[in-house]
């Protein structure tokens, strides 16, 4: 794989890297970076891990967030590493750094990607998470118990719990050396799905009370209004997975959650069984993902939103 003698190239002679990932990061973003920082820093390089805004309570055990800083190094003498994300508006403000950097490496594993990093691996696996495990075994570094827990635990969120279409068999594999480095499956499982804040829950009701049925039962649609957040005290990542819940209906081919954190801002998360592509559905409105998972952000009236995706929901199954 040409794509992958460079970066080993930098990985082993760079001596500072700078880590980013994208905003509102997911267990595989933060689990990708936080493990690679480790790695990093197991070898004696300087690591510099970016996030712009603060680490959703589910992932505060992950080990290595200590490593985070909201700021940047007061010089460009470093190599950039972007994970799970491909894309400059994506990264937020941390792509104004990242440019002026000479090398960036992206590690993605997103069907639909941009056009960031001088040196990419693309590779539409089940997790980011997956990549970076196999970036260190062909470096033949060392994956500690805290390198491994975040690693697993960027796998396991990715998949849904080993759910998701892209679980296979080397998905197992990679599990598997993770729990025999240290990773502790049970332990994991039930820091990410057994410890939600009442807020998400206060959040879930209002979706579910705001919940209908397009397209004969095939679509289903619900949002959360700015003040549906306010009113539940509620952080941008406490409806994370709502919008899986929303497919689970019987008979659901693609769901479809309309978030508005910040007023007029609205993102939309975009779920399919595989028969619809909805990366390519994101795509039409600047957005991406995977074919099963997917989406995108959109300036303007969540009324309108609303309209403008059970539109194009319904005109998907006409």
């Amino acid at each position: 794989m040409k794509a992958l003698e460079p970066i080993i190239r930098l990985l082993q002679e760079g001596k500072r890297f700078f880590l980013a990932t994208h905003v509102n990061p997911d267990g595989d973003a933060l689990g990708s970076m936080f493990g690679l920082a480790l790695a990093l820093r197991g070898q004696g390089k300087e690591v510099w891990c970016y996030l712009e805004e603060e680490i959703p309570a589910v992932y505060r055990w992950l080990p290595g967030q200590e490593l985070a800083q909201k700021g940047y190094p007061d010089d460009n003498d470093w190599i950039g590493l972007v994970l799970d994300c491909a894309e400059a508006k994506r990264v937020g403000k941390a792509a104004e750094f990242l440019g002026r950097l000479k090398e960036v490496i992206v590690l993605d594993h997103h069907e639909v990607t941009g056009t960031l990093g001088t040196h990419r691996l693309i590779e539409p696996i089940y997790a980011t998470g997956g990549l970076v495990f196999h970036l260190l075994h062909r470096l033949s570094w060392p994956i500690t118990k805290e390198i491994a827990e975040n690693l697993y635990a960027a796998i396991f969120s990715d998949t849904g719990g080993f759910r998701f279409s892209q679980t296979n068999a080397e998905t197992f594999e990679v599990a598997r050396a993770l729990v025999k480095a240290g990773a502790e499956p049970a332990k994991i499982a039930e820091l990410l799905y057994e410890h939600y804040p009442f807020s998400r829950f206060c959040l879930l009701r209002r979706v579910l009370d705001q919940l209908e049925l397009v397209a004969g039962g095939k679509g289903a649609v619900s949002f959360l209004r700015h003040e549906d957040f306010k009113e539940c005290q509620a952080s941008k990542a406490d409806p994370d997975d709502f919008a899986n819940l929303l497919r689970s209906i019987d008979g659901v081919e693609i769901s479809a959650l309309i978030k508005e954190y910040y007023p007029e801002e609205i993102s939309v998360s975009l779920r399919s069984r595989g028969k619809i592509n909805v990366a390519r559905l994101a795509l039409e409105f600047g957005g991406g993902g995977h074919a099963c998972a997917a989406g995108f952000k959109l300036k303007g009236e969540l009324s309108q939103v609303l309209n403008l995706v059970r539109e194009r929901l319904e005109a998907l199954f006409l």
